[in-house]
């Protein structure tokens, strides 16, 4: 896949909080299966603009410390500033690789990391360096991307888009879901020293008050930038029509429910 298909995240940072509120009950699972102490310390892998690690900060104001790495500082400089605004002086963040982390062995107590790892240039480093600096016993949960078809909001996007577009210029389904399934990620923690890994498929729905909103999240996040670029305005026109009739079988009430599904892994090194 051509690297222009995808999102420019430091053009977008500033953006990409449209994203938040319908990604809130994966955070939510994950930090359901990452028990945390007093005293702890715990890494926010590929944490984009925050999140989950600012949701931890807000429940641990005092006694638990998070530190969140990303290798885009524009997503670094919003969550920082949004820890700042909040007063949140239990959570840092850094601009670092997950390939290639600075800590030293066995530095946290618990890390985890939503929809980074399956977009590493490398995933099987930043699987190893993640458990590098878990202490033996430490607990990890992560979540990534499973089957496009299973993911039906974004497999719908990509439906839509992908018949106006030439082939190379098509939305990368595959990359986003290189680490699906039940034996991908697992073999990759397996690998790098875990002792303990459970996995399960997570569903959860996305709300819409109207198409309109959909849309309005299509266009002005910056995720769908690069293929809005290659399309005339009977084209784009085009895609909207064909969203709206995909999606209209999940019309629930006044609204849209619009189902999903990622990949939960948890466990111990």
């Amino acid at each position: 896949m051509a690297e222009a298909q995808l999102p420019n995240y430091e053009q977008i940072a500033n953006r990409f909080d449209m994203w938040i509120p319908y990604l809130t009950p994966v955070s939510e699972a994950l930090l359901k299966h990452l028990p945390v102490d007093s005293n702890n310390t715990i890494l926010d892998i590929a944490c984009g603009t925050g999140e989950p690690g600012l949701s931890l900060a807000r429940k641990h104001i005092s006694g638990v410390r998070i530190v969140g790495i990303d290798s885009v500082p524009g997503m670094v400089s919003v969550a920082a500033a949004k820890a700042k605004s909040e007063g949140l002086n239990n959570i840092e963040f850094l601009v670092m690789k997950a390939e290639n982390l600075s800590f030293a062995d066995s530095f946290f107590d618990g890390v985890m990391s939503r929809f980074g790892l399956m977009l590493l240039d490398n995933p099987n480093a930043g699987c190893s360096e993640m458990l590098r600096v878990l202490k033996i016993g430490g607990h990890y949960a992560v979540a990534v991307w499973d089957e496009p078809e299973k993911n039906t909001f974004f497999f719908s996007f990509a439906r839509s888009f992908n018949e106006q577009v030439s082939v190379q210029n098509q939305l990368p389904i595959t990359l986003a879901s290189r680490l699906a399934g039940a034996n991908a990620l697992p073999t990759l923690l397996n690998e790098g020293g875990a002792s303990e890994i459970t996995t399960e498929l997570f569903e959860f729905e996305m709300k819409f008050s109207s198409f309109k909103e959909i849309w309005a999240l299509v266009e002005d996040s910056g995720i769908f930038d690069a293929q809005f670029g290659l399309l005339s305005v009977d084209k784009r026109l085009a895609v909207r029509e064909g969203l709206e009739k995909l999606f209209s079988g999940f019309k629930h009430n006044s609204g849209y429910l619009i189902p999903h599904c990622c990949r939960l892994v948890w466990g111990k090194r």
